[in-house]
């Protein structure tokens, strides 16, 4: 398993895809393709080196999730545990000299005192464990009332499918514009209203989010393209690697969204209900 990455190098050599074609097909600068086929992992940056693989397994008919999957069992196996022994041992040697202080002190004190430190012991175990008690059932109810919460709001979203845009909604507007970014694209949401979103990008299954007032949310970065319709924008900020997306904020009406590598651009088509 370790030797994954040279696997990934062979699949690519035997599809005869230089690494000039695959730096061209995934926007992947070479030096960070030639380091994934040697393992050389840390010189690639740590946000994309996922997103980096998934991209590298696709462009050679590779598989993505095993491909993944090995990777973070390679970079798991590399992690090291000395400092975790050394504290565990330091924890080990005072909890052995906590003890044997407590044993010394009760060896040499009289059995009223001895009776009393044990009833102030045992108070202090109730108390804690009083507390804590408390704690996790008033930290259950809280999620309760919050869950619940969530499920009527749920309910008022109503999510616009692509078939439900055919149907019931006139498309009133179409804008297209170019992007002056590469991919990898990242994009986030912050909103004030109750918003429902269905997302799909790359080779992600579809997904459904409902946003509430006080949401931000990041959704996985993405290399070659994203849709995104929203129930609508009013009270959203979008932002696209950081840039604003201003001509999709406050739409009172559904909205789809969508952002392409080849060309970089991007799609918005707002739409209106049928009178």
């Amino acid at each position: 398993m370790a030797q994954f990455y040279k696997e990934l190098k062979e699949l690519r050599i035997s599809k005869d895809i230089s690494l000039e074609d695959l730096e061209l097909k995934t926007k992947i600068n070479i030096k960070y393709l030639k380091a994934i086929e040697e393992g050389d992992f840390n010189i690639l940056p740590t946000p994309y080196l996922r997103l980096f693989i998934r991209a590298y397994a696709i462009e050679i008919g590779g598989e993505a999730n095993r491909a993944l999957d090995q990777l973070d069992s390679f970079v798991g196996n590399k992690k090291p545990s000395v400092s975790a022994s050394i504290k565990r041992n330091d924890k080990e040697e005072d909890e052995r000299f906590d003890n044997s202080s407590i044993l010394s002190v009760l060896s040499n004190s009289n059995l009223k005192l001895r009776k009393d430190v044990l009833k102030v012991s045992m108070l202090s175990i109730l108390f804690v464990f009083s507390i804590i008690v408390v704690k996790k059932i008033y930290s259950n109810e809280k999620s309760k009332s919050k869950q619940s919460s969530q499920q009527l709001n749920q309910k008022k979203i109503n999510i616009i499918s692509e078939e439900e845009l055919l149907t019931d909604y006139n498309e009133d507007k179409f804008i297209e514009k170019s992007l002056n970014i590469e991919p990898p694209f990242f994009f986030s949401i912050n909103t004030n209203s109750q918003v429902g979103i269905i997302v799909t990008q790359d080779t992600l299954k579809p997904y459904t989010k409902y946003l509430y007032p006080g949401t931000e949310l990041d959704l996985e970065g993405f290399i070659k393209t994203a849709q995104i319709i929203f129930t609508n924008t009013e009270k959203v900020k979008a932002r696209l690697n950081g840039i604003d997306l201003s001509l999709i904020e406050n739409y009172p009406h559904p909205l789809k969204l969508i952002i392409r590598a080849s060309p970089p651009s991007i799609t918005v088509r707002l739409y209106t209900p049928f009178n």
